[in-house]
């Protein structure tokens, strides 16, 4: 075979321009041969070795002396072809500045990731009032992008998708207004790159119609109909139409329902023992308007049911009072009615006067409502629940909920980056997560000092979170300058600190790993003793996810381990050992973050997120020192158990009830029963371990074993499926880790499925 060597031509070119001559080296090897720059290029041969000598291409670098210089390499132009590949016909789009026009429903763009890190930027003009959708297809084998959305190139996102469970991505953006906004598009691991990352890109206005509602129902009242449905599927629904008459098929009148999530409509002014027929359609954003429901019919007359219904509230539990730093919460519960009618909740909190929600969904004789998005003011708050019925009949129940301020001390969050930032959605994600946690926990923005490499918009309130950009230097500052300074923290007032990112034994990439771009134990450690001699803080909780974390609390190559009494250190992992990514976060974090929202320890939340981590199998392991001693043992505890970043009321996390594998021949279906906690359902998924699934041995975040993404059924409330063809052709041992997260993303304590094989549980052993 041929072997291209490449080495320094260039120097030997210049050196035939100083003598005007031809020059040859040649072995039975090898035959290197150069020439005048007017000689052209080519290919220098023997048996075994070619060596490529081409003008007009690029150099490696440059040693001079006071009167001459060597260029080693190539000459500037194009770079070798064995280490490049051609950007596609929009080039330079690199940046936003550079961005290609897009005009939707145009044909597709082809684009490809040309170079390591490579970005590319569209931009379209949109009409308000239109839903935009933005996705890619006909993608290659390498191919696997994430999408962020601009309304300006200085602007943090509006939004994004990273697809997990697929290499296309899927956008939805309502346009409010008039405008140019901009599309960005990255490899999810910015070092894969070349000819196989290539994909077609389409923006398009929705002019798809959503889903007819489901269920549609109704009840007799006095010279009225009360009606009930479950809403369209669709999130950009945002009202119903109810279409009405004496007459089946004939739409005599129509009314309109305002909102997506009301469900519940009372038709008055009709005429009592006249029949009426009644269906529903919904309309979206774009004013698609769905088909009808089937036709359902009732005659309006006074109601023969006299039952009142009740209703008790479970979270937090009925008549007590409870504090919470939370301005916003989600109350939830059970109603009951012997008439076996009933309809609707209401949720007010009467201390404010106007703020309320609803929950339609209720029917029958017993269900369970939860209504979120509940505001409260400072200090006590008077919360009323009141059920119906179809009837108009109303029961209630009631809880005070006492808000105080914020959670006490001070928050530092770091989102570190590798050398590549590849899976930097995840680090973000992450990240952001426990911005809102602690956000939710009574930390303001004030209290919280935000460090990453790009602008974040964990809140959602249109601006960027991100206090500075993660260096080692704002690091540094973040510690001993800001949380130092205005009595943020000291004797009672803890500084909590999170920190994420790829990882390195002994060092923390925070732009980076090389030398200048990373910090190691021995910097933590002395910029967090710093700030205790400075302020007295007695109180300082690092949570440090990623790979190796446990490094900062042993001490076998340094002595100097952030581990200290006073301190409560929690890694995602050992020493030695990867913490892996999750479908769009961290599993550690996923976990120990949903803990934490039920205003857990961080004991609690620790051992939790241990678990979770166990299902999948692998050598990740977390480790907590709160004793100082550097080591993870049985001692630790007793602190972190008394330990939290709010102790009062907060939020409550999905639960999998159920999971179910079924397989014939090699094709199997995976079934989870999940019940939502305080926020609807996201998504629902499964991570699948194959009898012939190897750990990786590098330092890396991504665990590289297949993820299912389940639907959710049309029929029965709660199950969610999937299909997985030619899935289970291996022979052996499966293990399937079923996993859940809301809209609010929460997560829910991941189960396990064995498929195959014998369990067999070994004594667990543990370092001293």
């Amino acid at each position: 075979m041929n072997r291209k060597l490449s080495f320094g031509l260039t120097a030997v070119a210049v050196g035939t321009i100083l003598v005007g001559v031809a020059i040859a080296q040649v072995s039975t090897n090898y035959d290197v041969s150069w020439h005048l720059l007017s000689g052209g290029g080519g290919s220098r041969s023997s048996s075994n070795y070619r060596v490529d000598d081409a003008l007009g291409q690029w150099t490696g670098g440059r040693t001079s002396s006071a009167n001459t210089h060597v260029d080693a390499g190539f000459w500037y132009g194009a770079v070798p072809p064995e280490a490049s590949f051609a950007g596609d016909s929009h080039e330079l789009d690199d940046t936003c500045a550079n961005a290609t026009a897009f005009v939707p429903n145009d044909p597709v763009q082809s684009h490809t990731f040309h170079d390591a890190g490579d970005q590319d930027w569209i931009k379209f003009n949109t009409e308000a009032g239109k839903t935009y959708v933005i996705e890619t297809s006909n993608v290659g084998t390498d191919h696997d992008a994430v999408l962020f959305l601009y309304g300006a190139c200085d602007a943090p996102d509006l939004g994004g998708e990273d697809n997990a469970f697929g290499q296309t991505v899927r956008l939805e953006w309502n346009s409010v207004s008039a405008a140019t906004y901009y599309l960005m598009l990255q490899q999810h691991d910015p070092g894969v790159y070349g000819d196989q990352t290539s994909y077609d890109v389409s923006v398009t206005v929705d002019n798809t119609a959503p889903s007819a509602p489901r269920s549609p129902r109704s009840a007799s009242a006095h010279q009225a109909l009360i009606l009930q449905w479950k809403r369209s599927p669709e999130l950009d629904v945002v009202g119903y139409n109810v279409c009405f008459g004496t007459i089946s098929g004939v739409c005599s009148g129509v009314e309109q329902v305002d909102g997506g999530d009301t469900t519940y409509y009372e038709l008055t002014g009709l005429t009592n023992g006249v029949p009426y027929y009644l269906s529903i359609s919904a309309v979206d954003f774009s004013s698609n308007e769905s088909p009808r429901t089937p036709e359902i019919a009732n005659v309006p007359g006074a109601a023969a049911d006299t039952t009142v219904p009740s209703v008790a509230v479970s979270q937090p539990t009925s008549g007590a009072e409870y504090t919470t730093a939370l301005s916003v919460v989600t109350i939830s519960g059970s109603a009951a009615d012997l008439g076996g009618n009933l309809s609707r909740v209401r949720v007010r909190n009467l201390s404010l006067g106007s703020v309320e929600g609803w929950d339609y969904s209720l029917s029958g004789g017993s269900d369970t409502f939860f209504v979120g998005g509940i505001t409260l003011g400072a200090g006590s708050n008077d919360i009323q629940v009141t059920v119906y019925d179809d009837a108009g009949h109303e029961g209630g129940d009631s809880v005070v909920l006492n808000r105080v301020g914020g959670g006490g001390g001070a928050v530092i969050i770091v989102a570190g980056q590798n050398d590549s930032a590849s899976l930097q959605t995840n680090i973000n994600n992450a990240a952001n997560r426990a911005y809102q946690v602690f956000q939710g926990a009574g930390f303001s923005d004030d209290d919280i000092y935000y460090l990453a490499r790009s602008s974040q918009d964990p809140d959602g309130d249109g601006s960027s979170e991100v206090d500075a950009t993660s260096t080692p230097a704002n690091l540094e500052a973040a510690i001993t300058t800001w949380a130092a300074g205005g009595g943020r923290v000291g004797a009672g007032k803890p500084l909590h600190l999170y920190m994420m990112d790829h990882g390195l034994i002994e060092y923390f990439c925070t732009s980076g790993c090389k030398p200048d771009d990373r910090i190691s134990a021995q910097d933590l450690d002395g910029w967090l003793t710093s700030l205790e001699t400075s302020t007295g803080v007695d109180a300082i909780n690092v949570i440090y996810e990623a790979c190796h974390s446990g490094s900062f609390i042993d001490r076998l190559e340094v002595t100097d381990s952030i581990s200290k009494a006073g301190r409560v250190i929690i890694a995602s992992t050992g020493r030695t050992n990867n913490a892996y990514a999750s479908a769009q976060g961290a599993y550690f974090s996923d976990a120990f973050f949903s803990c934490i929202v039920e205003s857990n320890s961080l004991k609690t939340c620790f051992d939790q997120a241990k678990t979770a981590v166990a299902l999948g199998g692998h050598a990740q392991t977390p480790w907590l020192d709160d004793n100082g001693d550097g080591l993870s043992n049985p001692s630790d505890g007793s602190v972190a158990q008394n330990r939290y970043l709010t102790a009062s009321f907060g939020s409550f996390r999905p639960d999998i009830e159920d999971t179910e594998v079924t397989v014939v021949g090699t094709s199997g279906t995976l079934a989870a029963t999940v019940e939502r906690g305080a926020a609807e359902i996201d998504m629902v998924w499964a991570a699948v371990f194959g009898p012939g699934f190897v750990e990786p041995t590098g330092t890396t975040l991504d665990l590289g074993v297949p993820v299912v993404l389940l639907e959710a059924s049309a029929e029965v409330d709660g199950l969610y499926t999937a299909s997985y063809p030619n899935g289970f052709a291996e022979e052996g041992t499966y293990r399937i880790v079923f996993y859940t997260q809301d809209q609010a993303g929460i997560h829910a304590q991941p189960q396990v499925e064995i498929l195959g094989g014998q369990e067999i549980y070994l004594p667990l052993v543990t370092r001293n």
